[in-house]
């Protein structure tokens, strides 16, 4: 696309060739991919840190399963657990949910979180996690 031209001849708008679009294409399919990746890994490492703590202390549920699960997962203490246990609270809070996070939404900020803590610039992320997670975790958990 070339955008319209002043009267002195010059473009106004960027030109956009079909390179330019293949190269946008490519680099969202790659931007994709490196999320999903990043998203699996997350939720492979919580999923794995949740049946270890469930073997060791299965008489856990809710938030204290929660707080154990990132703590495990982290290699953290149960401070640096907890912080990340309210700032899921106030994520839910802050799309308009009053319900207590689940464990879908514990390993949903955990991924966002530290994406875009590894991800310099970047201000979100464009995979839709909710589908991806609702393959491997309980929505009731």
């Amino acid at each position: 696309m070339i955008g319209p031209r002043q009267e002195d001849g010059a473009i106004t708008a960027p030109i956009d060739s079909p390179t330019s679009r293949f190269r946008a294409l490519f680099a969202g399919r790659r931007r994709r991919n490196e999320e999903l990746r990043f998203a699996d890994r997350v939720c492979t490492e919580s999923l794995a840190a949740l049946a270890d703590v469930r073997a060791a202390r299965p008489q856990l549920s809710g938030d204290e399963l929660y707080e154990a699960v990132i703590a495990r997962r982290l290699q953290r203490g149960d401070g640096a657990a907890r912080l990340i246990l309210q700032r899921t609270y106030e994520s839910l809070e802050d799309w308009g949910s009053d319900r207590t996070p689940r464990f879908l939404d514990v390993v949903r900020y955990m991924i966002v979180n530290e994406y875009l803590d590894a991800a310099t610039g970047e201000r979100g992320m464009g995979v839709d996690l909710g589908a991806f997670l609702a393959q491997y975790i309980d929505p009731q958990l």
